[in-house]
Protein backbone atom coordinates (compact mmCIF):
# COMPACT_ATOMS: atom_id res chain seq x y z
CA UNK A 1 0.00 0.00 0.00
CA UNK A 2 2.86 2.39 0.79
CA UNK A 3 4.33 1.83 -2.67
CA UNK A 4 0.95 2.63 -4.24
CA UNK A 5 0.66 5.80 -2.17
CA UNK A 6 4.08 6.96 -3.36
CA UNK A 7 2.96 6.95 -7.00
CA UNK A 8 0.23 9.55 -6.38
CA UNK A 9 1.76 12.92 -7.17
CA UNK A 10 1.23 16.12 -5.20
CA UNK A 11 -0.08 17.66 -8.41
CA UNK A 12 -2.74 14.93 -8.68
CA UNK A 13 -3.86 15.62 -5.10
CA UNK A 14 -4.05 19.36 -5.80
CA UNK A 15 -6.05 18.70 -8.97
CA UNK A 16 -8.44 16.50 -6.97
CA UNK A 17 -8.92 19.22 -4.37
CA UNK A 18 -9.67 21.71 -7.15
CA UNK A 19 -12.20 19.27 -8.63
CA UNK A 20 -13.96 18.94 -5.26
CA UNK A 21 -14.13 22.73 -4.88
CA UNK A 22 -15.49 23.08 -8.41
CA UNK A 23 -18.16 20.45 -7.76
CA UNK A 24 -19.22 22.17 -4.56
CA UNK A 25 -19.69 25.40 -6.52
CA UNK A 26 -21.81 23.61 -9.11
CA UNK A 27 -19.33 23.14 -11.95
CA UNK A 28 -17.42 20.13 -13.29
CA UNK A 29 -13.62 20.04 -13.33
CA UNK A 30 -12.94 16.33 -13.91
CA UNK A 31 -9.34 15.97 -15.12
CA UNK A 32 -8.55 14.27 -18.40
CA UNK A 33 -5.93 11.53 -18.78
CA UNK A 34 -3.59 14.12 -20.26
CA UNK A 35 -3.68 15.94 -16.91
CA UNK A 36 -3.71 12.88 -14.62
CA UNK A 37 -2.70 9.64 -16.35
CA UNK A 38 -4.10 7.51 -13.51
CA UNK A 39 -7.66 8.40 -14.52
CA UNK A 40 -9.72 7.75 -17.65
CA UNK A 41 -9.66 10.01 -20.67
CA UNK A 42 -12.60 12.09 -21.80
CA UNK A 43 -12.71 9.87 -24.91
CA UNK A 44 -13.09 6.76 -22.76
CA UNK A 45 -15.83 8.36 -20.69
CA UNK A 46 -17.77 9.23 -23.82
CA UNK A 47 -17.35 5.70 -25.17
CA UNK A 48 -18.56 4.20 -21.87
CA UNK A 49 -21.72 6.29 -22.07
CA UNK A 50 -22.27 5.29 -25.69
CA UNK A 51 -21.58 1.59 -25.17
CA UNK A 52 -23.22 1.06 -21.76
CA UNK A 53 -25.92 3.67 -21.46
CA UNK A 54 -28.62 1.69 -23.25
CA UNK A 55 -28.59 -1.38 -20.99
CA UNK A 56 -26.72 -0.68 -17.74
CA UNK A 57 -29.33 1.22 -15.72
CA UNK A 58 -30.50 -1.92 -13.87
CA UNK A 59 -27.05 -3.50 -13.51
CA UNK A 60 -24.34 -3.57 -10.82
CA UNK A 61 -20.72 -2.76 -11.71
CA UNK A 62 -17.65 -3.70 -9.69
CA UNK A 63 -14.94 -1.05 -10.06
CA UNK A 64 -11.61 -2.64 -9.16
CA UNK A 65 -9.24 0.23 -8.45
CA UNK A 66 -11.30 3.40 -8.02
CA UNK A 67 -8.61 6.08 -7.39
CA UNK A 68 -10.09 9.52 -6.59
CA UNK A 69 -13.56 8.58 -7.84
CA UNK A 70 -13.68 10.34 -11.20
CA UNK A 71 -14.69 7.19 -13.10
CA UNK A 72 -16.76 6.02 -10.12
CA UNK A 73 -18.94 9.08 -10.58
CA UNK A 74 -19.61 8.32 -14.23
CA UNK A 75 -20.35 4.68 -13.45
CA UNK A 76 -22.81 5.75 -10.74
CA UNK A 77 -24.82 7.60 -13.40
CA UNK A 78 -24.75 4.64 -15.79
CA UNK A 79 -25.40 1.75 -13.36
CA UNK A 80 -27.97 1.10 -10.67
CA UNK A 81 -25.22 0.23 -8.18
CA UNK A 82 -21.43 0.67 -8.02
CA UNK A 83 -19.12 -1.31 -5.74
CA UNK A 84 -15.92 0.75 -5.65
CA UNK A 85 -12.77 -1.04 -4.48
CA UNK A 86 -9.37 0.33 -3.61
CA UNK A 87 -6.47 -0.91 -1.49
CA UNK A 88 -5.74 2.56 -0.12
CA UNK A 89 -8.23 3.83 2.48
CA UNK A 90 -7.29 7.47 1.85
CA UNK A 91 -8.36 7.08 -1.78
CA UNK A 92 -11.68 5.55 -0.76
CA UNK A 93 -12.24 8.48 1.58
CA UNK A 94 -11.40 10.91 -1.23
CA UNK A 95 -13.75 9.02 -3.57
CA UNK A 96 -16.55 9.28 -1.03
CA UNK A 97 -15.91 13.01 -0.62
CA UNK A 98 -15.91 13.55 -4.38
CA UNK A 99 -19.16 11.58 -4.80
CA UNK A 100 -20.92 12.68 -1.63
CA UNK A 101 -24.10 13.48 -3.58
CA UNK A 102 -24.34 9.97 -5.10
CA UNK A 103 -26.32 7.39 -3.11
CA UNK A 104 -25.68 4.22 -5.14
CA UNK A 105 -21.97 3.64 -4.39
CA UNK A 106 -20.59 1.13 -1.89
CA UNK A 107 -16.96 1.80 -0.88
CA UNK A 108 -14.85 -1.17 0.11
CA UNK A 109 -11.18 -1.40 1.04
CA UNK A 110 -9.90 -4.36 -0.94
CA UNK A 111 -6.46 -5.51 -2.11
CA UNK A 112 -6.89 -7.82 -5.09
CA UNK A 113 -3.85 -9.92 -4.21
CA UNK A 114 -4.39 -10.21 -0.47
CA UNK A 115 -8.12 -10.26 0.17
CA UNK A 116 -10.78 -12.92 -0.45
CA UNK A 117 -12.73 -12.47 -3.69
CA UNK A 118 -15.38 -14.92 -2.53
CA UNK A 119 -17.09 -12.08 -0.64
CA UNK A 120 -18.51 -11.01 -4.00
CA UNK A 121 -19.98 -14.41 -4.87
CA UNK A 122 -23.21 -13.71 -2.98
CA UNK A 123 -23.83 -10.52 -4.98
CA UNK A 124 -25.19 -10.19 -8.48
CA UNK A 125 -22.45 -8.29 -10.33
CA UNK A 126 -22.94 -7.87 -14.06
CA UNK A 127 -19.93 -5.80 -15.18
CA UNK A 128 -16.37 -5.34 -13.92
CA UNK A 129 -14.31 -2.23 -14.64
CA UNK A 130 -10.76 -3.46 -13.99
CA UNK A 131 -8.08 -0.86 -13.28
CA UNK A 132 -5.89 -2.31 -10.52
CA UNK A 133 -2.30 -3.61 -10.75
CA UNK A 134 -0.91 -3.70 -14.28
CA UNK A 135 1.78 -6.37 -14.13
CA UNK A 136 1.01 -9.55 -16.07
CA UNK A 137 0.76 -11.96 -13.16
CA UNK A 138 -1.51 -9.67 -11.13
CA UNK A 139 -3.81 -9.04 -14.08
CA UNK A 140 -4.00 -12.77 -14.83
CA UNK A 141 -5.01 -13.41 -11.22
CA UNK A 142 -7.52 -10.55 -11.24
CA UNK A 143 -9.18 -11.82 -14.43
CA UNK A 144 -9.40 -15.34 -13.04
CA UNK A 145 -11.01 -14.01 -9.86
CA UNK A 146 -13.47 -11.90 -11.85
CA UNK A 147 -14.49 -14.94 -13.86
CA UNK A 148 -15.25 -16.80 -10.62
CA UNK A 149 -18.10 -14.32 -10.05
CA UNK A 150 -20.64 -16.30 -12.05
CA UNK A 151 -22.97 -13.38 -12.80
CA UNK A 152 -20.26 -11.28 -14.51
CA UNK A 153 -20.86 -11.07 -18.26
CA UNK A 154 -18.61 -8.15 -19.27
CA UNK A 155 -15.15 -6.98 -18.17
CA UNK A 156 -13.75 -3.59 -19.19
CA UNK A 157 -9.96 -3.32 -19.03
CA UNK A 158 -8.59 0.18 -18.54
CA UNK A 159 -4.98 0.87 -19.60
CA UNK A 160 -5.15 -1.93 -22.17
CA UNK A 161 -3.06 0.09 -24.60
CA UNK A 162 -0.63 1.71 -22.17
CA UNK A 163 0.27 -1.34 -20.08
CA UNK A 164 1.77 -4.43 -21.70
CA UNK A 165 0.87 -6.62 -18.71
CA UNK A 166 -2.81 -5.84 -19.15
CA UNK A 167 -2.71 -6.41 -22.91
CA UNK A 168 -0.86 -9.74 -22.68
CA UNK A 169 -3.17 -11.05 -19.94
CA UNK A 170 -6.28 -10.17 -21.96
CA UNK A 171 -4.79 -11.83 -25.04
CA UNK A 172 -4.06 -14.97 -22.99
CA UNK A 173 -7.69 -15.28 -21.85
CA UNK A 174 -8.99 -14.51 -25.34
CA UNK A 175 -6.77 -17.26 -26.79
CA UNK A 176 -8.16 -19.64 -24.15
CA UNK A 177 -11.69 -18.72 -25.32
CA UNK A 178 -12.68 -17.40 -21.90
CA UNK A 179 -13.04 -13.81 -23.11
CA UNK A 180 -14.32 -12.36 -26.39
CA UNK A 181 -13.43 -8.74 -27.29
CA UNK A 182 -16.54 -6.74 -28.17
CA UNK A 183 -15.37 -3.10 -28.23
CA UNK A 184 -12.22 -1.01 -28.23
CA UNK A 185 -12.64 2.17 -26.20
CA UNK A 186 -11.11 5.55 -25.49
CA UNK A 187 -7.99 7.12 -26.92
CA UNK A 188 -6.35 5.69 -30.04
CA UNK A 189 -9.29 5.59 -32.45
CA UNK A 190 -7.41 7.86 -34.85
CA UNK A 191 -3.95 6.37 -34.40
CA UNK A 192 -1.15 6.49 -31.80
CA UNK A 193 -1.64 8.74 -28.80
CA UNK A 194 0.60 10.02 -26.00
CA UNK A 195 0.51 9.75 -22.24
CA UNK A 196 1.41 12.59 -19.92
CA UNK A 197 4.81 10.97 -19.28
CA UNK A 198 5.61 11.17 -23.01
CA UNK A 199 5.08 7.52 -23.93
CA UNK A 200 3.47 6.93 -27.31
CA UNK A 201 0.72 4.31 -27.23
CA UNK A 202 -0.27 2.41 -30.37
CA UNK A 203 -3.20 0.41 -29.02
CA UNK A 204 -6.56 1.70 -27.80
CA UNK A 205 -6.87 2.94 -24.22
CA UNK A 206 -9.33 0.28 -23.07
CA UNK A 207 -11.10 -2.87 -24.24
CA UNK A 208 -14.43 -4.44 -23.31
CA UNK A 209 -14.64 -8.22 -23.35
CA UNK A 210 -17.63 -10.50 -23.10
CA UNK A 211 -17.22 -13.40 -20.67
CA UNK A 212 -17.46 -16.81 -22.34
CA UNK A 213 -18.70 -19.64 -20.15
CA UNK A 214 -18.92 -23.39 -20.92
Amino acid sequence: DDMLRSTITKEAVQRFQASVRARMSGSDLTPDKGEDEWTSSEALRKDLVQQLGAFSQNFTVLEVGSYFGYTTRLLSHLFKRVIALDAIPELLQANREYNMDRDNILYLRFHTGNHDWSIFSMNTIHVVFLDASHDFESVMQDIDNCLRILTVSLIIFDDYGAEEGVRLAVERFVAAKRLQPVALLGEGENGPWKLRDGREVKDREAIACEVLRP
